[in-house]
């Protein structure tokens, strides 16, 4: 009677050990499918860069930084001309304590990736009311893939 309980006991822990195992297996085959998978397709777009690789229907950041009181703004110059992305809203971040007037803010423009290809977005910094002031432009690449 002893050994049939024995046998029936360990016969069963074997098989939830069996189980067991099975299961912990399965478990990290996923996990490690899973990871390697979200790697593949995640891309991480730094708004500060120069360079942006996004997909189709994505949405992403392009930080600049600027200051209201000297005159100068940001300005998006040649977005007739760019067909893979549009500009769909913008946001100030002001850091600045309280009461504080003068001091430079974080401006991120968002944009909506909207066909495949690769393409420049250009960006003036310079007083909009002086035709004189050539101001500083930089470039920033797209691809939507």
């Amino acid at each position: 009677m002893i050994s049939d309980f024995f046998c029936i006991f360990v016969g069963s822990n074997i098989m939830n050990m069996k189980r067991g195992y099975i299961f912990t297996v399965i478990l990290l085959i996923t996990f490690a499918l899973a990871g390697c998978k979200t790697h593949q397709m995640n891309v991480s777009n730094d708004p500060k860069g120069d360079q942006f690789v996004v997909k189709k229907g994505e949405q992403f950041e392009i930080h600049f930084v600027s200051n209201a009181s000297t005159g100068r703004k940001w300005q998006y110059v040649n977005k007739n001309e760019v067909t893979i992305v549009d500009s769909v809203s913008q946001r100030v971040v002001n850091n600045a304590p309280e009461g504080m007037v003068g001091k430079s803010v974080d401006l991120y423009l968002t944009f909506e990736a909207k066909e495949k290809g690769t393409d420049t977005l250009l960006f003036k910094f310079s007083r909009v009311f002086d035709p004189a002031d050539e101001g500083v432009t930089i470039q920033k690449i797209v691809t939507v893939k």
